[in-house]
């Protein structure tokens, strides 16, 4: 249910955006310290039982996440039930014989085996992404996928985004889309090739079924053997005789004109079916079931990511963490209690753990910035660096790279102070860039407007807010307006 809980998590927390940031942080503060689990996810799922405990949110089912998870399993199950019905239909085509001519073994596996085969390939190329040089054929791939098709249709039905997301909703959905695509189109490969064999061993237990091989080209039933040989490889220790010898290789021959070509023993004709067996279970049906086991383990770990790589998450897990910053603008329970003017100066309070402080383009100066975090988060940087537009890349990669350099177990957040009343332009997101690649996906980065009086003002903060929410940073969120 983890699907569920994701889509519900994600979804409470948007319209919990409407409760004062004081009340978030004093909530979350208060469960967060109960919580003995230690992992994010635990951490979240525990923070959710919790709400419904304290009688913060509804607990009664069913949720939208529990619909969205039906919806899932329901169309697993219809996928499956479809595979079976077309494999059984296309392997009794396949395997007509109408008492004159045997089955001929290239046309059975090339429809049975080979065109899976390349819907096979097509779906592979679908998991790295986009692929240069490769656009045209992955559009293909996915235009001729049942699985996306289904995606698309339950995120209709259900009214979310995950199965077949869409322009800032794929840079976090994108995952978990493509590896359920993955299971999707593997339930159904798997039903249909259990159709298959489930119709194949019925045909040869009650039919006279008899198979050969025939060719308008010169091919010799020695190198047809020996290509049925390779083929047999994988099973001919343990299995012989589901590998055809030479002997049969050359009785099973036939031309259609000749009406006395098939004029042999039915019985030694019908000596194929362990191998035709075999290669629809090892060529077939194997290679769907391994990607079908790869699907569901990277799928698990995407919906991990679906559930935590989401900025309302991020700030959950931050105020979860009983952290001196709060990064929502309110203050440390025990400096909200003190008047702010009874706050000692910021030489004299601690450092907070980790925390980095940036100011840009020179938006306040170092005692400004001081007196912001000593009045409202109580605490006073462990490192700070001032970087402009003037530095080029290099002179502020460096000024980062020494302002962190001390830090013992590195930077665990970041605030960037910037001028709330200038516009939001590419050159910070540059820098936002630069602070990541060279501090690590593993800290937060808060951005904070200041306005021209020091503290951030609301409309300035609404601004910035949705300039960045095109950077696509999940660890990246806007400091709140001042109380």
């Amino acid at each position: 249910m983890l699907l569920a809980r994701a889509v519900d998590v994600r979804r409470w927390l948007r319209d919990d955006r409407a409760t004062p940031s004081s009340q978030r942080l004093q909530r979350d503060r208060t469960i967060g310290r109960e919580l003995a689990a230690s992992r994010p996810q635990e951490r979240v799922l525990a923070w959710w039982s919790a709400l419904a405990a304290a009688g913060h949110r509804e607990a009664d089912a069913p949720s939208t996440g529990d619909r969205v998870e039906a919806g899932r399993r329901l169309a697993v199950a219809l996928l499956v039930a479809l595979g079976v019905v077309f494999g059984a239909g296309v392997a009794g085509v396949a395997l007509a014989y109408d008492g004159r001519h045997p089955v001929n073994l290239f046309t059975l596996l090339g429809i049975l085996v080979g065109v899976p085969a390349v819907m096979l390939i097509l779906t592979l190329l679908l998991l790295p992404g986009r692929m240069p040089g490769l656009g045209a054929v992955q559009g293909l791939a996915a235009g001729l996928n049942l699985g996306r098709w289904l995606g698309a249709w339950l995120d209709r039905w259900l009214g979310v985004d995950v199965f077949a997301p869409h322009g800032a909703a794929a840079l976090v959905a994108g995952p978990f889309s493509r590896w359920q695509v993955v299971v999707f189109s593997q339930g159904l490969a798997l039903g249909f090739f259990a159709g298959v064999l489930a119709t194949t061993l019925l045909l040869v237990t009650f039919t006279d079924l008899a198979f050969g091989w025939t060719s308008t080209l010169d091919v010799d039933a020695g190198r047809v053997e020996r290509w049925v040989s390779a083929l047999a490889a994988p099973w001919a220790p343990w299995l012989p005789a589901a590998v055809p010898d030479a002997a049969l290789v050359e009785a099973s021959r036939y031309f259609r004109l000749e009406e006395d070509s098939a004029a042999v023993d039915v019985a030694r004709l019908g000596a194929w079916w362990p191998f035709v067996v075999m290669v629809i279970a090892v060529y077939g049906a194997l290679p769907r079931l391994l990607l079908l086991l790869l699907g569901c383990w990277r799928l698990r770990r995407a919906t991990v990511r679906l559930l935590l790589d989401d900025p309302e998450v991020t700030a959950l897990l931050d105020r979860l963490r009983s952290p001196l910053v709060g990064l929502d603008g309110s203050a440390d329970e025990e400096a909200v209690e003190a008047p702010r003017a009874a706050l000692p100066p910021p030489r004299d309070l601690p450092a907070g753990e980790g925390l980095v402080l940036l100011i840009w383009n020179s938006a306040v100066d170092a005692a400004t910035a001081e007196g912001w975090l000593a009045g409202h988060l109580g605490v006073r940087p462990a490192a700070q660096a001032t970087v402009d537009t003037v530095h080029s890349e290099a002179e502020q990669r460096a000024r980062l790279a020494a302002a962190v350099s001390a830090l013992r177990g590195g930077p665990r957040r970041v605030l960037v102070m910037t001028k709330g009343w200038e516009p939001p332009l590419l050159e910070f997101n540059d820098f936002l860039g630069l602070i990541r690649e060279v501090l690590g996906g593993g800290c937060s980065i808060t951005v904070v407007p200041m306005s021209l009086g020091g503290g951030v003002a609301a409309n300035d903060r609404a601004v910035w807010a949705g300039a960045l929410a095109r950077v696509r940073d999940p660890h990246l969120y806007v400091q709140d307006a001042d109380a």
